[in-house]
């Protein structure tokens, strides 16, 4: 059975792979460049919706309608400040508007005002601030010298390595558990599996853009050794916390996604490295 989940799962990750690096591959074309903030867009909408579905199980009554469709706008918001000098502000603006909605809803009707507005609120600045980072990484103010695509090939590539490093691992050598209460199959071992597959695809990256006349990216050695080890702990924090609301929540994934999970289930490992990398590029 574990067999069959696992042939699944690698079958959906790798179609959903590939629709990912295309739409990244050519999220730089006017054309394309709508296409790709509305991919991004039905991402956190979804992924937000699992976390108010996990609010609800636990009896809570978040202002899911209202939340989703303000995480939605705000992927777009963040979209038109990265294609627009003059829409810088766009994106606080709509976070104000949503903060007003949401208390204003509250004023109709809305029950447990205190704690469900602090969840709704909370499904925003957890996933859908950190998510809209993919765009602002994506078309980051280069001025030509760097290609923002690839360096959020670069982040999936060693977040997801993390997951694979550490899931392997973890099956074969794990025996020290780490937080059994939140995961009890992730271990020490598989932690330290996932940080060195991830250094390790990190260097290849290195040496790959490095076969390129021009690098496509400026990444040093040194920063491919120390940024990866970074992003791949961060990651597996990010897994950690989805892990800590599920069991709160009693569920055991997010969704029902044929061999996937749900789309928290994915996107776990990048919530926190997004913003983690975003940041890296600005002192960079």
């Amino acid at each position: 059975m574990m067999t069959q989940h696992l042939k699944y799962r690698l079958i959906y990750s790798a179609l959903a792979a590939t629709i990912l690096i295309f739409l990244i591959s050519f999220s730089q074309y006017s054309f394309f460049r709508p296409l790709f903030s509305l991919a991004v867009s039905a991402i956190v909408g979804v992924a937000v919706w699992e976390y108010y579905q996990m609010a609800k199980a636990k009896g809570f009554q978040p202002l899911a309608t209202v939340g989703i469709v303000f995480s939605v706008l705000y992927v777009y918001a963040v979209f038109l400040s990265t294609q627009m000098q003059d829409a810088q502000v766009v994106p606080e603006i709509t976070l104000g508007i949503a903060l007003l909605t949401f208390f204003i809803y509250s004023f109709y009707g809305g029950a447990s005002p205190f704690v469900n507005l602090a969840i709704t609120l909370f499904g925003i600045a957890y996933l859908a601030i950190p998510l809209s980072y993919t765009l602002s990484i994506n078309y980051f103010p280069f001025n030509g010298a760097e290609d923002g695509r690839w360096w959020l090939f670069y982040l999936l590539l060693v977040a997801k390595s993390t997951d694979t490093g550490a899931f392997f691992t973890g099956r074969l050598m794990g025996k020290r558990r780490m937080v059994p209460y939140i995961s009890p199959k992730k271990t020490w071992e598989g932690a330290w599996g996932g940080v060195l597959t991830s250094v390790a695809v990190s260097v290849i990256f290195y040496l790959g853009i490095h076969l390129f006349s021009k690098p496509p990216i400026h990444l040093s050695f040194w920063e491919s050794i120390w940024l990866a080890g970074l992003i791949s702990v961060v990651a597996q924090i990010g897994d950690l916390a989805e892990s800590l609301l599920k069991r709160d929540a009693g569920i055991k994934d997010s969704n029902q996604l044929p061999g996937l999970g749900g789309v928290l289930d994915i996107v776990d490992s990048l919530i926190f490295t997004l913003p983690l990398l975003y940041i890296f590029l600005k002192i960079h």
